[in-house]
């Protein structure tokens, strides 16, 4: 019995893997057009490494970027390391953006700022959607466009209707009474 029960633990261990390093791809974008003068966009996206298990394993870190929006209207105008533990190079070739990711130090966390990627559009309607690549799994990228800001314009109408909603209800309430008082 005790040979059937440690055959069995040893097959167990064997065939289970001993450490899993599968590591997921996380991003933060955002759209901004403030920039009036060109008439350009940018889209400024940062890029993390979660459930990093082996964390001082990870030394290089090879992520792609396939634009699948309007990607001959999108340049890359930046893409710099999170802090100076990262080396960072870049390139492009058709809509492809090859990023690759040194780092120089060791890895303390399970989650892990790589970098910054900054991307430039004509104008704000070119959509800048595309898939990052990380170990053979993608993950598809949407930016949300941003919210129109409020223009306060419905307070100044809020109390016009109230006003002659006021002089409304005075009028009706003055025709009504009809008498005169002597005083």
């Amino acid at each position: 019995m005790k040979k059937l029960l440690s055959f069995l633990a040893i097959g167990v261990f064997a065939i289970l893997p001993m450490s899993a390093s599968a590591l997921k791809l996380d991003w933060d974008c955002e759209k901004s057009c403030r920039n009036e003068d060109t008439g350009k966009c940018e889209q400024t996206c940062k890029i993390y490494v979660t459930e990093n298990t082996s964390l001082a394993e990870l030394k290089v870190t090879d992520i792609t970027l396939t634009l699948t929006g309007d990607a001959d209207k999108v340049t890359l105008k930046s893409l710099t390391p999170a802090n100076d533990d990262f080396d960072v190079e870049s390139s492009r070739e058709g809509n492809v953006i090859s990023m690759k990711f040194t780092n120089l130090k060791e890895i303390t966390t399970s989650k892990v700022e790589l970098g910054t990627l900054v991307l430039e559009l004509e104008d704000s309607a070119v959509n800048c959607s595309g898939k990052f690549k990380l170990e053979g799994v993608e993950y598809e990228m949407t930016v949300e466009e941003p919210d129109e800001p409020s223009t306060g314009a419905a307070l100044p109408v809020a109390i016009l209707t109230c006003g002659v909603g006021a002089a409304a209800v005075i009028y009706f309430v003055s025709k009504k009474n009809k008498k005169m008082y002597k005083i």
